[in-house]
């Protein structure tokens, strides 16, 4: 029974019960014996929870009761929640899908936090609604119609018409000119009265309407009784108060992907409580059909514009949109806000967000001179090892080891064991046990568990290594990097790169070089379309003027033998029409000949056209794939930088995007990152490595 199943049993010892036995920690006989020993001790006047009664029994720890008393408590809370998101839906503040997204959101945070957010929370973090939406939701639930005005958002303060000049004397207004000024901010969404000497006693309300109305100032403005009211009351020499704000705009919501699939079932990278990571936890695996819909686009939201003081409307951000890409075994919908399978098999996101559907090969052995190089459009699942010399290039790949092997995936690598002097690169995470002497380049993020010497690792997402040691290794990654120790004493320093992306970097510099070279091949092959149409266009009207001529030639015969006719023709006459004659045949197999041209550049002609067309879908789909590579590199939103649990030794050297630092003396329990700081003496900003204790 699913989670969300039990909670509609609002019985708490019943919802206790059921996920005991849902998470394999007792039967159902068990739990039935454990609910009668509950109420015979009830009988007795002793109240106990059955989670008391279950460790009592020993079926279960206090730790695993814990757990589950936790996990109860949630989905009853959840389920009270449920009835609020369903009226939600019907009465239009939420669309389904925004429903299931909120409830997905706040089973994704309880399982990272164990902490229960409210559903108005996560519909306010996840811009489903904001808090006046989420006020009127509550009050349109509750029935409590005296509470809709209440409900409504609070409007900013806006000025009344500003007072014109004519209504205070112009000489009065330069007399204030000696006393005040205003300063507005580079935003243009506030501005400040000041002054330089103490004001007037006798300045008015209407006086400061209109010299801030000759400055502009028109919308959110203070009243001005208060403003008269904080002068007079503190009449210092010199001061400034805020007079007017601006309605900021209102961003919009990035469009997002919904995925109807566990998007990382095999928890690559995942860290358990206390910084280790479980490689034996590979969850359930899913499985979809022909025609299952993988994932939805949920559309960008607009923004709402704003005010500035001076009365100029806003612009909000332009909200990101995605683009749903498809790998094999999946397909976009025809207007691109669905992805479909179009095949049975197990599905799986890359961690730059190609969506694909992928089936299995298991080879029980190793990959060596048995089996060859393995090349496999899905799944590989190698219950050896990969030796050396030999290659694995697949959806994803697990394997037991790899010594001096290569492994290139579209997805996941999961290795038990080692890698030994060995290559991977993949598409997705790459996740092993140590590293020695390889080469680790991936997408996603690397993890490792004991250590990595003398190898090389670059991704695009984080190296997690909370448990090992780091030693003579060069690692880039783009966002975070944990390690329990870098460097010692007797190895090589190390060089860790922070903030930078090598694998986005090379591969959106190969996408440019593919799409330069096929803009290059369309203007040679538009250039041979134009050749083509040229020498096509010659042969119809060389065609034409031999048809012409033919013509003409059998009229001159026909007038010719017409003329004679009756009489006898003459030598001379004979001979001439004979050699028309003579001339309309070679005229004919010209005319043959041209036609046989004609075909074959209209042959060659189409085939340059299909080979255009082509070269424009190939375009655009590597434009596209350059578009959402950056959508991609760009929406990451982990800051980049490098956590040391143990030692840093001593040469290790740290870069930055824009700065570096060689580590004088070994430090411990370090937090590393790249910040702006202000050089006191130019006044310029740059970037420099910068060093924190962990807390």
């Amino acid at each position: 029974m699913a989670n969300e199943d039990l909670a509609q049993n609002r019985n708490p010892n019943l919802v206790f019960g059921k996920l005991a036995i849902q998470y394999g920690l007792a039967t159902k006989d068990t739990v039935r014996q454990a609910l009668e020993r509950q109420r015979a001790l009830a009988h007795e006047g002793i109240r106990k929870p059955l989670g008391e009664v279950l460790v009592e029994m020993r079926v279960i720890s206090p730790h695993q009761m814990k757990a589950l008393l936790r996990l109860q408590h949630f989905l009853l809370r959840r389920d009270r929640e449920k009835p609020l998101l369903a009226h939600a839906v019907t009465k239009g503040f939420l669309l389904p899908r925004d429903e299931k997204r909120a409830l997905a959101r706040q089973m994704e945070l309880f399982k990272l936090e164990k902490k229960f957010y409210p559903i108005e929370q996560v519909l306010l973090e996840e811009k489903l609604l904001d808090p006046s939406g989420i006020q009127a939701l509550k009050d349109s639930f509750t029935g409590q119609t005296n509470r809709q005005e209440a409900a409504q958002p609070v409007p900013e303060p806006v000025s009344a018409p500003a007072a014109p000049d004519s209504m205070v004397a112009a000489d009065r207004l330069d007399f204030l000119e000696e006393f005040f000024d205003v300063s507005v901010s580079s935003d243009r969404m506030e501005a400040s009265l000041l002054w330089t000497k103490k004001p007037p006693p006798d300045v008015t309300e209407q006086d400061l309407h209109a010299f801030v109305a000759r400055r502009g100032i028109c919308f959110g403005t203070e009243p001005f009784s208060e403003i008269v009211r904080h002068l007079l009351s503190r009449p210092t020499s010199k001061g400034s108060i805020v007079i007017a704000r601006g309605r900021p705009p209102q961003p919009g919501r990035n469009a997002s992907v919904l995925y109807h699939f566990e998007t990382d079932p095999l928890k690559v990278g995942r860290i358990r409580e206390g910084g280790s990571i479980d490689f034996r936890d590979r969850g359930e695996i899913p499985l979809v059909r022909e025609g299952d819909v993988l994932a939805e686009k949920i559309p960008p939201v607009p923004g709402t514009p704003g005010t500035d003081v001076l009365g100029n409307p806003v612009a909000p951000p332009k909200p990101l949109d995605v683009i749903l890409r498809c790998g094999r075994g999946a397909v976009r919908s025809e207007d691109g806000t669905h992805v479909l399978a179009v095949r049975t098999g197990r599905p799986q996101v890359t961690a730059d967000g190609k969506i694909s559907v992928q089936s299995e090969l298991e080879i029980p052995g190793d990959v060596d001179l048995k089996t060859g190089h393995v090349i496999f459009e899905g799944d590989v699942k190698i219950s050896g090892t990969v030796t050396a010399g030999f290659r694995v290039k697949a959806a994803s790949v697990f394997a037991a080891e790899i010594q001096g092997g290569e492994i290139i995936a579209e997805g996941n690598v999961m290795i038990a064991g080692g890698v030994i002097h060995s290559t991977i690169v993949a598409e997705g995470h790459v996740k092993a046990r140590h590293l020695a002497g390889s080469i680790v380049r991936a997408c996603g993020d690397v993890a490792v568990s004991t250590s990595v010497v003398d190898s090389t690792i670059e991704t695009s997402g984080s190296f997690l290594a909370p448990t090992a040691t780091v030693l003579s290794s060069h690692v880039a990654a783009s966002q975070k990097i944990l390690v329990q120790h870098v460097g010692s004493e007797k190895s090589k320093a190390c060089r860790i790169v922070i903030g930078d992306d090598p694998i986005v970097r090379r591969k959106s510099a190969a996408l440019r070089d593919r799409i330069q070279r096929l803009k290059d091949h369309a203007q040679r092959l538009k250039n041979a379309e134009t050749r083509q149409r040229k020498a096509l266009a010659n042969a119809e009207l060389a065609t034409g003027k031999a048809v012409q001529f033919q013509d003409k030639t059998l009229l001159e015969i026909r007038r010719l033998e017409e003329q004679e006719t009756g009489t006898a023709q003459s030598p001379s006459m004979k001979a001439h029409v004979e050699a028309l004659r003579q001339a309309v045949h070679e005229t004919d197999l010209k005319v043959e000949k041209l036609f046989q041209v004609q075909d074959a550049l209209k042959a060659s002609l189409k085939h340059i056209v299909d080979r255009r067309v082509q070269c424009a879908r190939d375009l655009a789909e590597l434009e596209e794939d350059l578009r959402a590579l950056m959508q991609w590199a760009t929406s990451k939103r982990d800051r980049p930088e490098v956590t040391v649990q143990g030692v840093m030794a001593a040469g290790t050297v740290i870069v930055g995007t824009q700065s570096s630092w060689k580590v004088a003396d070994s430090v411990r329990a370090v937090r590393v990152v790249e910040k702006s700081v202000e050089d006191p003496q130019t006044g310029l900003t740059q970037k420099k490595i910068s060093f924190s204790p962990l807390s």
